[in-house]
């Protein structure tokens, strides 16, 4: 099945394959966010500009995203997302520190959208943000989401249900006369492109991309939250979360990988047909660093290789544990009834069946596709602990539980 991405108000199935997303696992959480309301930075704007000034003290680099690239000039920063969307050209973004002048549109600039930052208001097309806003503290600048049905985060819902934050497209339609009476400083997409978005650049809204479902990676998709961090003028904060998901995540990695590999069976079938992950896909990488492996390891590319419930039988009838990603799923009969043939693996006949589907929120929303995307660290560690249970002793699973017989 191909990997549901939370985006107005159900789950916009993409290409990619299957079970796991960047969830979060098994390190340490990073040091406490900042309160909820409170802003990391300070947003007002520069008052005398000097030219030979620095206004970006903290610079961030990219080591594992691929899909953006993010350099500095004195007063302003430039973010080019290589594919906003499936087929989509380059878009760049002049990210200019309030109160200082925009360079001339000319050269690599010419056509840039212009935004002048710190951003103090944001619509968020993807559930897939929420994290990183909540983890650098500015959760006061979400205005609001496309749908607030699937949202996990008990502290965007507490102010969804406040009025604070306003669904913009509950219908799963952009509602763009209500996106144009509200102005954002900036409406984040869900990585792919919506007619709405043409009208709104036309009323000069600053529609910026987040493209991070198309990284190849776990933590090329974490890396992700430099960019809201640009956006918000809360590097130093990005810098210190991501820093320290990043070393969870390594040195969990480490452990996994001197261990023998465990063969696993990653997803399951979706109208039929089984999106097995490709070796180079971001589930490939996660399934190798968590000390695992799977028939279709050495499959090239990034994306998945369609295939029928036989051809999976054929190559991993076998394999010693399932990861499934089936929100319905909660015990081994609910999976028999979904198609009698799942029984015929061994991971099935041993109980060894596991879901991402631990942390459901109270409209139906995973958080496995929610809070996932910004700690990989924590998926990393369910992965572990699964496949490598002496290596995790006492682990508290974050987003897979083993179905019950």
């Amino acid at each position: 099945m191909g990997i549901p991405r939370p985006i107005g108000g159900a789950l916009f199935a993409v290409v990619s394959a299957i079970l796991l997303t960047t969830a979060a696992c098994g390190g340490t959480e990073p040091a406490a966010s900042p309160a909820a309301g409170a802003s990391a930075v300070d947003s007002h704007c520069v008052t005398s500009y000097d030219a030979e000034t620095d206004y970006f003290p903290v610079k961030q680099t990219l080591t594992h995203a691929t899909n953006f690239t993010l350099t500095y000039a004195k007063n302003y920063q430039v973010v080019t997302v290589k594919q906003p969307a499936p087929g989509a050209k380059p878009e760049t973004y002049v990210l200019v520190r309030c109160g200082t002048p925009a360079p001339e549109p000319t050269g690599e600039l010419a056509g840039a959208v212009v935004v002048e930052t710190p951003i103090e208001s944001l619509y968020s097309a993807s559930t897939t943000h929420l994290p990183f806003i909540t983890e650098l503290g500015v959760l006061d600048r979400l205005g609001g989401v496309a749908s607030a049905g699937f949202i996990t985060s008990p502290q965007v819902r507490e102010r969804v249900a406040a009025g604070a934050v306003t669904e913009y497209a509950s219908g799963q339609e952009v509602d763009t006369e209500k996106v144009i009476g509200a102005r954002p400083d900036v409406l984040m997409t869900q990585g792919t492109e919506d007619k709405a978005y043409g009208v709104l650049r036309q009323a000069g809204i600053a529609v910026v991309a987040n493209a991070e479902w198309l990284e190849t990676t776990a933590l090329g998709r974490a890396e992700w939250i430099k960019l809201m961090a640009a956006l918000t003028g809360t590097e130093a904060r990005a810098d210190e979360v991501f820093g320290k998901i990043e070393s969870d995540y390594a040195a969990l990695s480490v452990k996994a990988r001197a261990a023998t590999p465990v063969t696993v069976l990653p997803g399951q079938m979706y109208q039929g047909q089984w999106s097995m992950p490709n070796g180079g896909s971001y589930v490939g990488g996660l399934i190798k660093d968590a000390g695992g492996t799977y028939p279709w390891a050495g499959t090239p590319g990034s994306g998945s290789t369609t295939l029928d419930l036989e051809a999976v039988l054929a190559g991993a009838k076998d394999a010693k544990v399932w990861l499934a990603q089936v929100n319905e799923w909660t015990t081994l009969a609910d999976v028999k009834k979904s198609d009698a043939r799942y029984a015929e693996f061994t991971a099935y006949l041993t109980g060894e069946v596991w879901s991402a589907n631990k942390a459901m929120g109270p409209g139906g929303g995973n958080d496995f596709w929610e809070r996932g995307v910004a700690r990989p660290d924590l998926v990393l560690g369910d992965l572990v602990a699964i496949l490598h249970p002496g290596l995790a002793p006492g682990h508290e699973s974050t987003f897979y539980q083993k179905l019950t017989g």
